[in-house]
């Protein structure tokens, strides 16, 4: 799973009160945490439930086990034309698998699919997603850049389609030598005036892209330029372009306004939205594209 999804999922426990007004008695509630990904095998499923602000956090009270788990590819008018099922895994409570014989699926582009867990308790958990398509890198304008320099790396992509509006894209960068003598300024300014562990910095995101950051040519094609901001360590780098669903793209849209990101009043701050029937947290899809790089110093 990409880091930078985990990241804004960190505050998922506190989500239950954002739109409150008066506090409310604290009620458990069934939690899921997917990420399919266009072209590649099917993943897995994490099952898990809330707990008070104030309990201190043990994994394994929180990991759901037991659960049946399926996930089906609907057909065009919205009916399972396949269901794969999954399993839990045996050394990972409340973390489930395809079971082997469907582990060879890949996930369609531009198909839809619905994830059904029904808890033992009989609550049944849903949600569906629509596949982004895939697309892919032409090339790029170097393998090697300075850090901060003018030039910076650019991309030349083709373009990911999503039925009825534009892509949308994030970026994540992750270090492949993510030493502490390998900080550039900004990441060993995080690394010594915060919490961050080196782990926390290897993998890096961005906003949600927008026109500034990538520009599209007249053969249709899409040249993408990476931010400075989003590279913490010299040496090696490996820098990911997802294009993503309609579930990621408002849970991470929704999630930076209630993290700040935005001039609203405290009152106007709108709910997260997770698209998830039964529970909370996300079931979402996305198409990526990796390239790795050299930043010198």
């Amino acid at each position: 799973m990409p880091r930078i999804f985990w990241y804004i999922l960190v505050g998922m426990f506190g989500w239950a009160g954002c739109d409150q007004v008066a506090p409310v008695s604290f009620t458990p509630e069934y939690v899921v945490e997917s990420y399919q990904i266009a072209g590649e095998p099917l993943q897995p499923v994490w099952l898990t439930r809330t707990m008070p602000i104030n309990a201190v956090y043990v994994p394994d009270s929180v990991r759901v086990r037991g659960a049946q788990v399926r996930i089906a590819l609907l057909d065009a008018q919205g009916l399972p034309e396949r269901w794969y099922p999954y399993e839990e895994h045996t050394d990972t409570p409340g973390y489930y698998v395809p079971i082997p014989l469907v582990r060879r699926a890949r996930v369609q582009p531009l198909r839809t699919y619905r994830l059904e867990a029904q808890m033992p308790d009989g609550t049944l958990l849903t949600a569906e997603t629509t596949v982004p398509d895939t697309f892919r890198v032409l090339g790029a304008n170097l393998d090697s850049v300075r850090y901060q320099s003018e030039v910076r790396l650019e991309l030349f992509m083709t373009r990911s389609e999503y039925p009825g509006r534009q892509a949308v894209y994030i970026i994540t960068t992750e270090a492949l030598e993510p030493t502490e003598e390998n900080l550039t300024p900004l990441g060993r300014a995080l690394y010594e005036d915060s919490t961050f562990t080196l782990e926390e910095l290897r993998v890096s995101g961005s906003p949600i892209l927008n026109e500034a950051n990538y520009r599209e040519m007249p053969d249709g094609t899409l040249r993408l330029r990476l931010p400075w901001l989003a590279v913490l360590f010299y040496g090696p780098n490996r820098v990911t372009i997802s294009a993503l669903d309609d579930n990621l793209y408002d849970l991470i849209r929704t999630q930076s306004v209630q993290q700040g990101g935005s001039t609203l009043s405290p009152g106007e701050i709108p709910a997260v939205l997770e698209h998830v029937s039964g529970g909370r947290g996300v079931f979402g899809s996305y198409a990526r594209v990796q390239y790795t790089f050299i930043v010198g110093r």
